[in-house]
């Protein structure tokens, strides 16, 4: 019972922290980056903790994003390894260091606790369309609001977001149907 209060009020006080962080304190900072797709991940990442995670399917989007997070690991290393050069922020160059310390690694470690603590209690769904209906919602901000997709920013990037995207959600469905046996319908 104590758990599930502390994610609850963690989960709502982050969930408020990164929108407040992102929409408020650094837009000019992050501009078209703040519809990142990693973004609306930490959003989802709060949503679970917030419901204390008991909503699979908030938590099977964490559980998707996990293994996007760990691949794409190479540029959080890059940006902080170029943090300290970047001329261009002036102004909440700490705040920008605060925005993505709580960017990825909540996530990460969410879906660790997940995985930890027998994934298959947070994770397994009644039958696998309601599996595919959160990876669906969960893959949609990508292709409305990420430059990377809409206007081809950063391009070679978009692809490698879109394969690891299928491999992570196909993999979860896979597993979740020979693995754990759970129905298509």
């Amino acid at each position: 019972m104590v758990f599930h209060e502390f994610a609850v009020f963690i989960g709502f006080f982050l969930l408020l922290f990164r929108i407040w962080l992102d929409e408020v304190k650094l837009p000019e900072e992050l501009q078209f980056r703040r519809r990142y797709f990693s973004r609306f991940f930490a959003y989802y990442a709060c949503l679970a903790l917030a419901f204390g995670l008991s909503l699979y399917p908030l938590n099977i989007m964490v559980m998707v994003a996990f293994p996007i997070l760990v691949v794409t690991s190479v540029w959080d290393i890059n940006f902080y390894r170029r943090f300290s050069s970047q001329t261009y922020w002036t102004k909440n160059r700490r705040w920008m260091l605060i925005e993505r310390l709580t960017l990825h690694p909540p996530v990460v470690l969410l879906a660790l606790f997940m995985i930890l603590n027998g994934a298959r209690n947070y994770i397994e769904p009644p039958n696998l369309v309601l599996l595919v209906v959160p990876v669906i919602l969960l893959f949609t901000p990508f292709f409305l609001f990420d430059v990377r997709w809409t206007k081809r920013y950063k391009w070679p990037e978009a692809l490698i977001v879109i394969g690891l995207m299928f491999a992570s959600g196909i993999s979860l469905l896979l597993a979740e149907a020979f693995l754990w046996g759970v129905p298509i319908c």
